[in-house]
């Protein structure tokens, strides 16, 4: 980080204690409001040791030196009521581990001299912060604070029952909640944020424990866009399910809230993500439920900017970063792991009933498998008009491997508007189902 010419005033120091395995040298990294400085002192440096070592290599002089461990320091404007590394007689010839300055340690310094910092800088990112004056609660303000946000950018979102049915009985019933499935959301979102789900569209994806990894961008991708467009509908969302082979202590994992940063960056911020769980219900045992949510906007920023570690943590829980934060729980404090639940925003969820059928077996499934045969048993609900009976986003997406795309918009926007299919079209689909 740049840093900006010290002027006759306050200066608040912070000096993580670090141990240098091998050489007996503790390595002090001082992060001040402009930047960050690194200081070395004997391993068995002594209080005064190193207020004298301060002296001679960051130009403080003993005397206008303040040290403490508290945090409080960094904001007091009376720093003679913090007296725990206080210059006296008693402390002074203490060793530094003696009063408690271990390995990963922290302590502050005020004072109030004009120095030019060395330029051993870390924050390099803030270097727009040269030749610009900053206060300390400036300074504080452009720490990265995670926040939670209490206010969804979608008002609410409403699941067509049959669509919604779908999607968690092949979770719940062919796979028992034992692996991950995703699904891509479609519908409309009105001026007010509310979110009106009428279709899922499962793409080609491979589903694991923990994970699963979707197939982007492929025909089918394309086919379904724009069958759905044709319907009026617009992707407004993603469903995924979580499993229950193994007890959670956790909302949602960091994979999950990656995922959904990921796509609320891509797709906007009225994006919304459903969860399938199994709840336990005390009088009624295991429910299946849909859970909506969307991450707040900082987690996407951080997400968009890289702030996201590659490298998971331990902690499925937690989500690790590449650079410390602050939380605030009751203190704040620098952490590099955040608590996935802080990221979290609640959605209302609502239900209607939809204008189309799930009837049809949905693609890319391992059972069952869409075929020629479940087209004919649909086409011969002969109570029903033509149209109606092709009202399945799934039977058009399966359509749509035996027409181009042309024919199909035709054949969506009769289904639509519950219009005529045209003759040609009606005997095209029919040949294709083996109808007579």
């Amino acid at each position: 980080r740049s840093i900006h010419p010290a002027a006759a005033r306050s200066r608040l120091v912070l000096l993580r204690v670090l141990l240098v395995a091998g050489n007996m040298v503790l390595l002090l990294r001082v992060r001040t409001r402009d930047g960050t400085e690194r200081l070395e002192v004997e391993d068995n440096c002594t209080l005064i040791g190193l207020r004298r070592t301060i002296e001679e290599k960051l130009g403080v002089p003993v005397a206008d030196q303040t040290l403490s461990m508290q945090q409080g320091l960094l904001m007091t404007k009376n720093p003679d009521a913090f007296d725990d590394l206080k210059a006296n007689v008693g402390n002074d010839d203490k060793f530094l581990r003696a009063i408690g300055l271990n390995h990963g340690a922290m302590v502050y310094l005020k004072y109030s001299v004009a120095r030019e910092p060395t330029p051993t800088l870390a924050a390099a990112h803030r270097s727009d912060l040269q030749g610009r004056k900053m206060t300390v609660e400036g300074m504080i303000a452009l720490q990265t604070r995670i926040e939670r946000q209490e206010t969804p950018h979608c008002a609410s979102v409403s699941f067509d029952a049959h669509a919604a049915n779908a999607f968690q009985a092949y979770v719940s019933g062919t796979l028992g909640f034992s692996q991950m499935r995703f699904g891509w959301m479609y519908g409309t979102v009105s001026e007010e944020g509310a979110v009106e789900v009428n279709l899922i569209y499962e793409p080609e994806q491979e589903g694991a424990e923990d994970t699963f990894k979707v197939m982007e961008d492929t025909l089918e991708d394309a086919r379904a866009d724009a069958i759905a467009g044709k319907l009026g509908y617009v992707k407004v969302g993603c469903v995924f399910n979580v499993t229950t082979t193994k007890e959670r202590a956790y909302t949602l994992s960091a994979f999950e809230v990656r995922t959904m940063a990921r796509y609320q960056a891509a797709h906007g911020d009225k994006f919304v993500t459903a969860v399938v769980m199994m709840l336990e219900d005390e009088d009624a045992g295991p429910q299946v439920s849909f859970e909506p949510f969307q991450v707040s906007d900082q987690c996407v920023k951080l997400w968009s900017d890289g702030w996201f570690h590659d490298v998971p943590g331990e902690d499925a829980g937690m989500t690790r970063l590449v650079k410390d934060v602050i939380v605030v729980d009751k203190v704040s404090k620098d952490v590099a792991e955040v608590d996935n639940d802080r990221w979290l925003v609640p959605v209302k969820i609502l239900d209607h009933e939809g204008p189309l059928q799930a009837k049809f077996p949905v693609e890319n499934r391992l059972h069952p498998v869409q075929t020629v045969e479940d087209l004919r048993d649909a086409l011969r609900q002969s109570a029903l008009p033509y149209a109606a009976r092709l009202a399945d986003f799934h039977l058009l997406l399966f359509l749509s491997l035996h027409l181009d795309l042309s024919d199909m918009a035709l054949i969506v926007a009769a289904v639509k508007e519950r219009g005529v299919i045209a003759d040609g079209y009606r005997l095209i689909i029919d040949s294709i189902a083996g109808v007579e």
